[in-house]
């Protein structure tokens, strides 16, 4: 029996919830995924799996040994790798994930400009806000707003900078007008028209604090996960819209105004927009990460500057 190939089904067996899921990535029969896991656990003396005919279900000793082999794997492909790129220039597949409204208006010339610096690498890019999974959803780098509690991930901070409320010249003239101020209330605000935008888990929630985070009862115009679409739903003046000024494209710096509220607005509970760098810490050593990640912390840096 070839041991390391049945570890190797029975990770992805595990991962996936499915032996059919599992052959199809490997090219070969279920019946032969089933085969030789019988063989693994047959060796072993134990039960990995428990098999029914609609799901898979992981034995109490399966877990155990899905994650003990995981963590080795994961050290054998990274040392292969580390080998093969060693050998010459960074090159090989660079899986990232990073929100789409970030990708649009920072990330996206980033990755161009180091695909012309380093074209031996292939990216293979999934702009999504879906939590990433390491290992399971076999990417390297993820851009996020938060880091991961992880011990095996290293984080590196992008940015940290704080939300602020904006909105065209002409609606913030006249919502001015129609609360006979210019610092608006909480309660003010929740007669706002809203421009919110979307995550995996809904839209994303107003909260202002004065003594401590109150969630406002927003009334969205229009709910969207791109960026550029609401950048046009603001400048239209369709509703105001919470976001760093850094991600306000520099055209619109003329058409666009700040709102002032009473207590201090955001997105998340927190007062300052971040952005994390995550990758495993058992790949720093591989050579296309290691120049991705000094890239793009470089160039972010470059790009908050100007």
């Amino acid at each position: 029996m070839d041991k390391l190939k049945a570890i190797n089904y029975f990770k992805r067996v595990v991962e996936l919830q499915s032996f059919t899921a599992a052959a199809n990535e490997f090219n070969v029969p279920a019946s032969s995924i089933s085969r030789r896991i019988k063989d693994l656990e047959t060796q072993l003396g134990i039960e990995l799996v428990e098999r029914s005919t609609r799901n898979v279900k992981v034995s109490g000793l399966g877990r155990l040994y899905y994650q003990r082999i995981t963590e080795v794997i994961d050290k054998l492909n990274s040392a292969d790798a580390l080998v093969s790129q060693n050998l010459s220039r960074p090159s090989g597949k660079l899986r990232i994930s990073a929100p789409p409204g970030l990708a649009e208006v920072l990330l996206i010339p980033i990755f161009e400009s180091f695909r012309k610096q380093y074209p031996e690498i292939l990216l293979d890019l999934d702009f999504s806000d879906q939590l990433v999974m390491f290992g399971k959803d076999e990417v390297d780098i993820a851009i996020r707003g938060a880091p991961l509690k992880d011990e095996r991930l290293i984080a590196k901070k992008l940015s940290s900078d704080p939300y602020q409320l904006w909105g065209a010249k002409n609606l913030v003239a006249r919502l001015h007008s129609q609360f006979k101020t210019d610092t608006l209330t909480a309660k003010q605000l929740e007669e706002c028209p809203a421009l919110m935008f979307r995550t995996s888990n809904g839209f994303s929630p107003w909260f202002i604090k004065t003594t401590k985070w109150e969630k406002l009862s927003m009334r969205p115009t229009f709910i969207c996960n791109s960026r550029t679409a609401l950048m046009d739903a603001l400048k239209n003046e369709e509703g105001l819209l919470i976001s760093p000024k850094w991600l306000l494209p520099k055209e619109l710096s003329t058409q666009i105004y700040a709102v002032n509220t009473q207590g201090v607005i955001s997105a998340s509970q927190q007062e300052n927009m971040e952005v994390h760098l995550l990758y495993q810490q058992s790949k720093i050593q591989l050579p296309s990460i290691r120049v991705c990640v000094d890239f793009i912390q470089n160039e972010v840096v470059k790009y908050l500057k100007v």
